[in-house]
């Protein structure tokens, strides 16, 4: 049975499964639902825990082993299995799949695993996990959403603060929801009782914004100039290679180019494509701005100069600018729907 973040809370206090599963990329999240899972497991009286990684060679006959196994003063007992990857493989697919179908007594198995995909989802132990257990997910938190997220989490903590407080922390831990909980709860130790303004936050928060190539990709295609520019900022910063980041914009702008080439030759409309050209519904509106925002001939020639610019990149043509950086940024201003000289 599949079981919201919120609802959680209230279901485990009901009783805890015997199977439980949580998946999904935000790592706080999964890591938050887990203690709330330990800690109603240990009220509940499991008070033995065991802990597996699965790795390379990992012995999935353990689960048996552990199921079988009587505690040895007949206590409640919690497994803990994690599998980052998402993907058990044929061993231990098949070994959820019998755990599931015949679970042990007095034993509770909480298996916590990354991100799955719609095809992970699809899978025969999946599905029995489901069907034995609850799954619980974790997505990421976007940034559309972000501020909501963080209202009401300093709100549950018993903060006192203005809104633009919850903004600032926004625009500072964007992409790393573990530093903008660090941000939360060093307010919390610095301010509580006070209400925080954002002259008093700005003196105790720091930026903590991970941003990554595809976030820059959707601050270009949505035409927020000044996002795009403090994203790449921010990947400059923390090392990246401006060669991944030429690859990753490349990569989009060849697919909005056969987009609008296409629609512009056969006379449909952009959205009707988007499917066949792996455009889904979360990133529709984005790229459907895009296509507004410049035709065809201005999409290629965006590309032109993202060619241009990784063959600077590589060294195989002299640069027309200072750096790399600078040829990146004109092609980000560019994607933006701004000219640069």
């Amino acid at each position: 049975m599949q079981v919201s973040l919120s609802s959680l809370p209230a279901r485990i206090n009901e009783g805890i499964a015997p199977l439980h599963l949580i998946h999904g990329p935000e790592l706080l999240l999964v890591e938050e639902a887990l203690d709330r899972i330990r800690n109603a497991a240990r009220e509940q009286g499991y008070t033995e825990r065991l802990r597996y990684m699965v790795e390379a060679g990992f012995d999935w006959h353990v689960l048996a082993q552990e199921s079988q196994m009587m505690s040895l003063f007949s206590e409640k007992k919690l497994i803990e299995l994690r599998m980052p990857s998402g993907k058990p493989g044929e061993t231990g697919a098949r070994a959820l799949v019998e755990y599931a179908n015949d679970p042990a007594d007095d034993t509770a198995l909480v298996v916590i695993s990354g991100a799955l995909d719609k095809r992970g989802k699809n899978t025969k132990w999946f599905k029995a996990v489901d069907a034995a257990g609850i799954t619980t997910e974790c997505p990421l938190v976007p940034a559309g959403r972000l501020c909501d997220w963080l209202n009401r989490r300093m709100s549950e903590t018993g903060l006192k603060y203005d809104y633009e407080v919850v903004e600032r922390v926004a625009h500072l831990a964007e992409g790393n929801l573990l530093a903008a909980a660090q941000e939360i709860n060093l307010l919390k130790l610095l301010c509580d009782g006070e209400k925080i303004t954002l002259e008093s936050a700005n003196r105790i928060i720091s930026d903590h914004a991970r941003f990554n190539a595809f976030a820059l990709i959707d601050a270009c295609l949505a035409g927020a100039v000044e996002r795009a520019l403090r994203i790449l900022q921010n990947l400059k910063r923390e090392g990246i290679e401006p060669v991944i980041i030429l690859w990753a914009l490349t990569r989009e702008v060849r697919v909005v180019c056969r987009i609008s080439a296409t629609a512009e030759q056969t006379g449909k409309t952009p959205q009707s494509l988007f499917r066949q050209h792996g455009i889904w519904s979360s990133r529709a509106h984005l790229v459907n701005t895009a296509l507004k925002r410049l035709d065809n001939t201005g999409w290629e020639d965006i590309l032109i100069h993202l060619n241009h610019a990784e063959l600077v990149a590589r060294g195989a043509t002299p640069r027309l600018r200072k750096d790399i950086w600078e040829e990146i940024e004109s092609v980000v201003v560019g994607m933006c729907g701004l000219n640069l000289p």
